[in-house]
């Protein structure tokens, strides 16, 4: 077909560099539609069926990602259970993973209460005290009003603690934010893991490890 692009060879920054690239351009082709100056009418369907086929890669890259992860969960359930393969039934290795992956989520949970959240809420009362003693610190008469802000945004137990308020804390001399900075990013880290882990329970419950030993079995006869 003709300007038909090759996406196959791409990878995901590529493809989502791509997406983005079609999206912006098929905003321009509508708003020259608008004014009457478009030269070329069909480049809005043409970016609109490349924006489709992005898409499309897209969504088997992460296929094939989630396959990848389920089957490095099954192969560590294999090892570490010493699971006859031929002999264990399907649907007994499905409640083992399933089993396997449950663990696993509420193991990161409890990791994420106990060392990210309990930690920063100690933290942040250390914060509250030493920006306290500060302010009772200053000589009569003399105001902080940066200081005095920092106080009022501290007692909000509302207030969202951001990377740019922990960075003002820093630049304060206050080095519990940065303390603070590292369990939010450990924090993150740990909520994509917890991520993975339910979208491999989801991909269990409608059958995914069944389509996983389809994949190895067709594989198994390219070799």
């Amino acid at each position: 077909m003709k300007n038909r692009e090759n996406f196959s060879e791409l990878s995901e920054t590529e493809l989502e560099e791509k997406f983005k690239h079609y999206k912006e351009e098929l905003f321009n082709p509508r708003f020259q539609a608008v004014t009457g100056h478009l030269s070329n009418p069909s480049r809005i369907s043409l970016v609109r069926r490349n924006i489709a086929r992005v898409k499309t890669y897209l969504a088997q890259l992460e296929r094939n990602r989630i396959q990848g992860m389920l089957k490095s969960e099954y192969d560590a359930l294999i090892k570490e259970e010493s699971i006859d393969t031929m002999k264990t039934p399907l649907s007994e290795k499905i409640s083992k993973l399933k089993a396997r992956l449950s663990a696993k989520a509420r193991k990161v949970n409890a990791d994420i209460k106990a060392n990210c959240d309990k930690k920063v809420a100690e933290l942040l009362k250390n914060i509250r005290g030493e920006v306290s003693k500060k302010l009772q610190a200053l000589k009569k008469g003399e105001d902080n009003q940066q200081l005095s802000a920092v106080s009022r945004r501290l007692r909000d137990n509302k207030c969202s603690i951001r990377k740019k308020f922990l960075d003002k804390l820093t630049e304060m001399g206050i080095n519990d934010a940065s303390k603070i900075a590292t369990l939010k990013d450990s924090k993150r880290a740990k909520l994509r893991e917890l991520e993975n882990i339910r979208v491999l329970q989801r991909e269990l419950s409608t059958g995914g490890l069944n389509e996983l030993f389809k994949q190895i079995a067709r594989d198994g006869h390219k070799e």
